[in-house]
């Protein structure tokens, strides 16, 4: 059974860059849940945001990613984030991590190795929905590391070197 490697990292680490790169690289590739339920949050004028209601927000992308792993995925695959960064979130913010989040399989929908990008100031930019500041994203990075490492997932910290780097560099764990 083919599994969904996890790319996750802080807020502007270029995990979206490389979603597309790997997806021009002819790979299956999920987007980011999260942004998707931002903008829609956004357009509709609703608090379910990681800014304004966190929890409300959490179970929004916990309910869209449940759905989006029923989809089968018939060769390895890339999702911009997984349901663990909910995890790291709500931690990064001292919230009680709800008990299906801590009781779920995670295993079973995603690759045993996660690609982490670390915080890289000189790429790193705000905008409508990305508004941490980026001492913020060094601390959701801090929490993203300790979640997957809890989880027991292998850690493959990704480069700071070009896009076409990167692509190699997790080409050589899956080929």
């Amino acid at each position: 059974m083919h599994k969904r490697y996890i790319i996750t990292g802080a807020p502007g680490t270029g995990k979206t860059s490389l979603i597309n790169a790997l997806q021009e690289n002819n790979y299956l590739c999920f987007a980011e849940v999260s942004r998707k339920i931002i903008i829609e949050q956004q357009q509709k004028k609703s608090n379910k945001t990681p800014w304004a209601d966190l929890s409300g927000f959490a179970h929004l992308v916990y309910l869209h990613t449940i759905e989006e792993l029923q989809l089968p995925v018939e060769k390895n695959s890339f999702s911009d984030r997984g349901l663990p960064d909910i995890m790291a979130y709500l931690k990064s913010k001292d919230y009680v991590i709800p008990k299906h989040l801590l009781d779920f399989s995670y295993k079973k929908y995603y690759a045993p190795t996660v690609f982490l990008l670390p915080p890289w100031k000189e790429i790193y930019t705000t905008d409508p929905q990305r508004l941490q500041s980026y001492p913020e994203a060094v601390h959701i990075h801090q929490y993203l590391t300790e979640v997957y490492e809890s989880l027991n997932f292998s850690i493959e910290l990704l480069p700071k070197t070009t896009l076409e780097e990167r692509v190699d560099f997790i080409k050589s764990f899956i080929s």
